[in-house]
């Protein structure tokens, strides 16, 4: 009996994470991946950028991440502790949690995770390629030079041979 009164004196309600009140939490963005009340979810559906998020009952959020098979992006805000970035402002360029949103970047545009993260190794490749075509554009010009620096070399030798060899005509004649 003694144990269960310590668990349910440590337990603390969970605050809505937009409001940040202690309203019932009753709702999951899965993209944002935070908690929020029932007024929230309505202004969050209302955000242009957030027309694609899927927001969960939360007694059905285990069953929802059984069955999902997309990769989970987990990443803390550098600005808000304990807050995981849900989109990616692409007018800062930058990933973004809820209380970001909230407060700096709510008319900017915005992407799901998922998305950025595509676009950004769409990006990577594509930085890639132009590397590999211009370390073999390199490669190619530092051939040449090698080339021109050994014809260059050769004819150095050559005259420095004849000026050596009119030097001792000259040497010899005196």
């Amino acid at each position: 009996m003694a144990m269960s009164k310590s668990l349910q004196e440590v337990q603390a309600p969970i605050s809505c994470q937009l409001c940040e009140e202690f309203n019932e939490i009753q709702w999951k963005c899965l993209q944002c991946n935070f908690l929020m009340c029932s007024r929230c979810r309505k202004i969050h559906q209302k955000v242009r950028s957030s027309n694609q998020h899927k927001i969960i009952d939360i007694n059905y959020i285990a069953e929802y991440q059984q069955q999902s098979s997309v990769p989970d992006f987990h990443i803390e805000c550098g600005f808000h502790a304990g807050q995981i970035c849900c989109l990616f402002c692409q007018t800062c360029e930058v990933v973004v949690c809820p209380s970001c949103i909230a407060k700096t970047h709510h008319e900017h545009s915005m992407i799901v995770m998922n998305e950025a993260y595509d676009l950004a190794m769409k990006s990577i490749k594509c930085m890639n390629l132009e590397v590999k075509q211009k370390l073999s554009e390199i490669v190619s010009e530092k051939s040449k030079l090698g080339a021109i620096k050994s014809s260059v070399a050769l004819k150095y030798a050559k005259e420095k041979k004849v000026v050596l060899n009119q030097d001792n005509l000259v040497k010899m004649m005196k």
